[in-house]
């Protein structure tokens, strides 16, 4: 149920992690937040809320990457007094909460979480069962988030494929309670209609068709592709260029490129010409699912990957008429090809 004003409910201070974890301090004390952090009154305010805890070094580690459980952890200690489990299964109370509530957790408790699973999470408290970019609809219409993109209100904007650092996650509960969300509400068993959805201001197109002439079709919609569902967003390290023969994602000297065949009138090759370089990897899986291949294997794949800079087998991943063979170059360690084969 969305309310306008914030109700506080005290809870139990607890750890995140029971084994490395110290009772709360105030933010003032953790050696590494200071009055200068853009954080330091998001993390004050986690502490005073009884969301988070130190560790028994006196950090608490602002910058580091939130896991699904410590997020699970923060949000519902905002609302509730849960306890912590004992040992190892510090989770289990609050996942039990989270299902008992039919919010949708995955379970994967030391995995990052990313902001998709984070808008299904916080709208599925607000009484609602919306999923993905409709998730992300519901709490940017109703203000209970905002985008990573300054200034722009769109599903696009919002990243859902990023993931938060510890920061972010207690900024982005704080704003869901001090915009609306006053009280934890159960999940609905169905799927919410689409049509009650909040309306979202209109926003400027993306930079879709900022090709050179000439550029092949194939790789216009690629580009764009990759830009509009945020993948390219996601490798900040990166510099995106599209022309005739592809897009290439550059870091210095080119990392990336996914090929154009003029023959075949396809994208139908990536080339890792450093395929150690971080991101070349997850940047090339990202683009075989824009192409449309399916990729269920992602940690085979990436060991194949990792394996070309020292053998000269060939491995060849097949699904859905789909096949995708990792190629190693003959030569040079530190480059790989792969070969994407439509059905």
């Amino acid at each position: 149920m969305i309310m306008k004003k914030s109700i506080l409910i005290s809870s139990l201070a607890v750890g995140l992690f029971t084994s490395s974890v110290v009772p709360a301090l105030a933010a003032v004390n953790f050696t590494d937040v200071n009055k200068t952090d853009w954080f330091y009154n998001v993390v004050e305010y986690g502490e005073q809320n009884n969301m988070i805890s130190g560790y028994l070094d006196g950090t608490f580690r602002p910058n580091q990457t939130v896991m699904e459980g410590e997020f699970v952890k923060m949000f519902l200690s905002a609302y509730l007094p849960i306890e912590a489990g004992q040992g190892n299964n510090w989770a289990d109370p609050y996942y039990d909460y989270a299902e008992k509530m039919n919010y949708p957790v995955t379970g994967n408790r030391n995995q990052p979480i990313t902001r998709g699973v984070v808008a299904e999470i916080v709208s599925a408290a607000a009484g609602v069962n919306y999923q993905g970019d409709n998730a992300v609809i519901y709490l940017l219409g109703n203000g209970l988030a905002k985008g990573k993109v300054a200034g722009e209100v769109s599903v696009r904007g919002y990243q859902g494929n990023s993931l938060l650092t510890r920061a972010e996650a207690v900024q982005f509960i704080k704003n869901a309670k001090e915009n609306g969300l006053s009280e934890l509400s159960t999940r609905p068993t169905s799927p919410s209609p689409t049509n009650q959805l909040p309306k979202l201001p209109e926003q400027p197109k993306p930079p879709v068709g900022q090709v050179p002439p000439g550029t092949p079709q194939a790789v216009a919609d690629l580009y764009n592709k990759l830009i509009t569902d945020g993948t390219i967003a996601k490798y900040t390290q990166f510099e995106a260029k599209a022309g005739s023969g592809g897009i290439t994602m550059f870091e210095g000297k080119a990392t990336v490129s996914v090929v154009y065949d003029d023959s075949a009138k396809e994208m139908n090759q990536v080339i890792l010409w450093k395929n150690d370089a971080k991101g070349a990897a997850d940047f090339a899986i990202d683009a075989i699912k824009a192409i449309g291949a399916p990729m269920t294997k992602e940690a085979e794949f990436k060991k194949a990957i990792e394996n070309s800079r020292t053998s000269t087998d060939v491995v060849e991943f097949k699904g859905g008429g789909w096949r995708i063979k990792v190629i190693p170059h003959p030569v040079a360690t530190d480059k790989t090809y792969i070969e994407i084969w439509r059905p």
